[in-house]
């Protein structure tokens, strides 16, 4: 059986891997870099999180407060009947806390994104860079997210110029064709999408600027556009699986209240269970990078065999290992 390889060398991340070696390395890393790995994500990104959990739970928990109470009774037959309370039929979105929730939500979950993204890419950037018996500071993180939050931003404003222009595309042709236009631009949108799946591991493994990534993923995916595709469903529906445990107390505020007519403080109850939720969705979301990191690898080195050009080159380089007996020695003849 082949040993579990603790990526704590560049050659342990430049390898062509099939897809299900792909999926297994994804898991095996988050194992083996688990808690350095923790340690930076809670430094960084937990702030993030945790106000879009707050914004969240401002949110739904408006939308709780306007549940109906369905209490149970007795009718005279002695059989159970629901009573329904009246449904408030109020607006969330003009109250002032579903505003500011709603706000909070989008900046926490924005920065959250950013700040995860590049802090797993950037963390395995500074592993390759480490000595293998050497951890990963998150100092060093930081400081490799420092220097290229530029990019980050740059990459994520290319995107939303992209997604704008797409947007009013969609809308014009809308008007003019109808909506059988959507059916045939949905092909489009999904094959761009699994094409910018690579786009931040190319910005973050290599020197290229913003525009160079851009141009790098498009070049590798082509051609293994469907084994893409395939890897990003497989460990998304992984993660989706996963990410259904850290919404379960929403859900048991959200039947409580409906058909066991719990009387609690929603707002309170379900900032709590919202931020539960959002903190469980950063560690989960980091199973999508980490694959699509790998399959980064594999398209690089089926191109260009960069780790392999690598480990050629440090062949000799090191001293060759000393190979002794504590039974037997050059001079003795052993046993025949």
């Amino acid at each position: 059986m082949q040993a579990k390889s603790k990526f704590t060398r560049e050659a342990d991340f430049r390898r062509e891997r099939d897809f299900g070696a792909k999926i297994g390395a994804t898991f095996e890393f988050v194992a083996a870099q688990f808690k350095p790995l923790v340690k930076c994500l809670l430094y960084f990104v937990l702030p993030g999180a945790l106000l879009a959990g707050i914004g969240m739970g401002l949110f739904m928990g408006k939308i709780l407060g306007m549940m109906p109470n369905v209490p149970s009774g007795r009718n005279r037959l002695g059989g159970p009947v629901q009573i329904a309370q009246p449904y408030n039929a109020a607006n969330p979105f003009a109250d002032v806390t579903s505003i500011l929730g709603i706000g909070l939500m989008a900046l926490g979950f924005l920065a959250a994104f950013i700040l995860l993204s590049s802090t797993v890419y950037a963390f395995v950037r500074v592993r390759m860079a480490t000595p293998p018996d050497e951890p990963v500071a998150p100092g060093r993180v930081w400081a490799m997210i420092w220097s290229r939050l530029g990019r980050v931003v740059g990459a994520f404003l290319l995107l939303g110029i992209i997604l704008t222009i797409g947007m009013g595309v969609v809308g014009g042709a809308l008007s003019l064709i109808g909506p059988g236009f959507v059916v045939l631009l949905l092909p489009l949108l999904l094959w761009l999408g699994v094409c910018l799946a690579l786009y931040f591991p190319a910005l973050w493994m290599e020197d290229g600027g913003v525009t160079a990534a851009f141009r790098r993923a498009f070049y590798l995916v082509k051609g293994k556009w469907w084994s893409t595709f395939g890897l990003y469903m497989i460990i998304s529906f992984i993660t989706g699986v996963i990410n259904y445990i850290f919404i379960i107390p929403f859900y048991a505020l959200m039947f409580g209240k409906m058909l066991l007519h719990w009387q609690f403080d929603t707002e309170i109850l379900s900032v709590a269970a919202m931020t539960f939720y959002a903190l469980g969705w950063v560690f989960t979301a980091v199973l999508p990078l980490v694959a699509m990191l790998f399959q980064y690898f594999n398209l690089v080195e089926r191109r260009e065999g960069v780790g392999l050009r690598q480990m050629i080159s440090m062949l000799g380089q090191t001293t060759a290992p000393q190979v002794s007996s504590a039974t037997y020695r050059p001079d003795e003849e052993g046993e025949y």
